[in-house]
């Protein structure tokens, strides 16, 4: 989570006093492919689902509290396709050269929990604050270089005041001056190949983030001069790339901005990001957290104006990266502020009319998560189950959703060689007498309603039909 940027951002300002694709399942239908993100059909999806989870971060083995039930939960009462799941550097190289394969068995058996089913999956490598040397998470205590000033392990206090520790700020640029630190970065990426060596003939885990949150250590330079992204960041992804995709040529690769300032709607200094592949698999996969509505204030006129230059500004960056898809990596807030639900009509209204995909913040129970402690379902889940898309036979043109009213929309231009029918989970609980479906665009089709999964299944047979679907109660 964000929390210590967005409270690090103000302590800053008064410290400065200022999966392979096979190109012919898609058919005769032509657009920007790398606008979208397929699943191994060639179908395109729509992502929708949870982190899982924050508790990973302090448990020994570094595994989450779920079991397979709750899995299950998420995919076919909820009716998540995707999930954004935490793995951790110092769990997969605990020492310098030793690899724990006993960590990955584990999160095997979780993923395919999700795979099984599926559902897709993403593997982010997350941190906080660099490293659990400095009680949060992310580095080996082999990879902490602090120059020689002292570890700070006084637990009072505000814990985000951390990034301004001399020793955090020594660890953070020590990894990013590659020239002078090299083995750092290259053994961070030695233990991204060796977990895609494990995950990449699972046709369902659709790729991986490649650092959760990167901080630049340096705040001139990441506040001031903004040379962490323009510089520091953007030699780390052009070297980090070329040298996963020896590994995994295929998968899509999720990359993120600094999160600070971003997060709330600044602009990102990070140039354009690019691929090896001829057919870019590149997600630009930022955080959006408005500054109040993160701090407990409410949705206030602040955090509109927030979201509304997140928008603008996410779109920007996704031309600069070259048209690529966005998928919203972490977004939440808590259900006992103000004018909570109106955020969340307002987020996912920007999700939906750009196409972009999201990761809710997080599964853990309580807090800010969709359920209770006792795994009853709290006030946040009704905004997040919606009638949308999960995988369409063709390219999706728009889709849409009203909360209140329940009335869904969706065009797409039709592909009659994918052999895999349209998805649109249509959640039960909203239509308890039924709902009604109007397709218009083609004569040619069948659907089919699935009470269990909550699937309707459409199966269009004309090529290149501009195909509307329309869902009310």
């Amino acid at each position: 989570m964000l929390k210590k940027y967005q409270l690090f951002v103000f302590g800053c300002m008064l410290i400065f006093a200022s999966c392979k694709k096979d190109e012919n399942k898609r058919g005769d239908v032509s657009n920007n492919t790398q606008k979208y993100i397929y699943d191994q059909y060639g179908r395109t999806l729509i992502l929708h689902g949870l982190n899982t989870s924050s508790s990973a971060k302090g448990e020994p083995e570094r595994q989450p509290w779920i079991t397979e039930a709750d899995v299950q939960r998420e995919h076919e009462a909820f009716g998540f396709n995707f999930v954004r799941y935490l793995i951790f550097w110092d769990a997969i190289e605990p020492q310098r050269d030793v690899f724990d394969d006993a960590y990955l068995d584990k999160v095997q058996t979780r993923v395919e929990w999700y795979t099984s089913r599926g559902m897709q999956v993403m593997l982010d490598m997350h941190q906080d604050v660099y490293s659990s040397v400095f009680g949060a998470d992310g580095a080996p205590a082999w990879a902490v270089e602090t120059n020689g000033h002292p570890i700070n392990t006084d637990g009072t206090g505000p814990w985000w005041l951390k990034n301004a520790d001399p020793a955090v700020i020594a660890a953070w640029t020590n990894f990013w001056k590659y020239g002078e630190h090299k083995h750092l970065q290259d053994h961070y990426i030695l233990a991204w190949k060796k977990v895609m060596e494990r995950f990449k003939d699972n046709p369902n885990v659709i790729g991986y983030d490649l650092m959760n949150e990167p901080w630049g250590g340096d705040l001139v330079k990441v506040f001031i001069t903004g040379d962490f992204e323009r510089k520091w960041l953007a030699e780390f992804y052009g070297r980090m790339i070329p040298a996963l995709r020896a590994v995994e040529p295929n998968k899509y690769l999720f990359f993120e901005p600094t999160p600070a300032p971003v997060t709330f709607g600044a602009p990102s200094n990070l140039p354009a990001v690019t691929d090896t592949r001829d057919e870019v698999h590149l997600v630009y996969a930022p955080h959006c957290y408005p500054y109040d509505t993160h701090e407990g204030l409410g949705y206030t006129a602040a955090s509109q104006k927030n979201l509304k230059d997140w928008e603008a500004q996410r779109r920007i960056d996704t031309k600069k990266h070259g048209d690529i898809p966005l998928l919203c990596g972490e977004f939440g807030l808590s259900p006992t502020q103000e004018g909570f639900d109106s955020y969340l009509k307002d987020v996912m209204a920007v999700f939906d009319r750009n196409l972009w995909h999201w990761a809710y913040w997080s599964n853990d129970l309580g807090g800010w998560s969709p359920l209770n402690a006792d795994g009853t379902e709290t006030a946040i889940l009704p905004y997040l189950l919606r009638t949308y898309p999960k995988a369409v036979a063709g390219i999706i043109e728009q889709f849409s959703y009203d909360h209140d009213s329940k009335v869904f929309s969706l065009t797409f231009i039709s592909d009659a060689n994918i052999t895999q029918p349209t998805e649109i989970f249509i959640p039960k609980r909203y239509y308890p007498s039924g709902h009604s479906i109007k397709v218009s665009g083609t004569t040619d089709y069948t659907t089919s309603y699935d009470e269990t999964s909550q699937v309707l299944k459409l199966t269009v047979r004309e090529n290149r039909k501009v195909v509307t679907v329309e869902i009310w109660r």
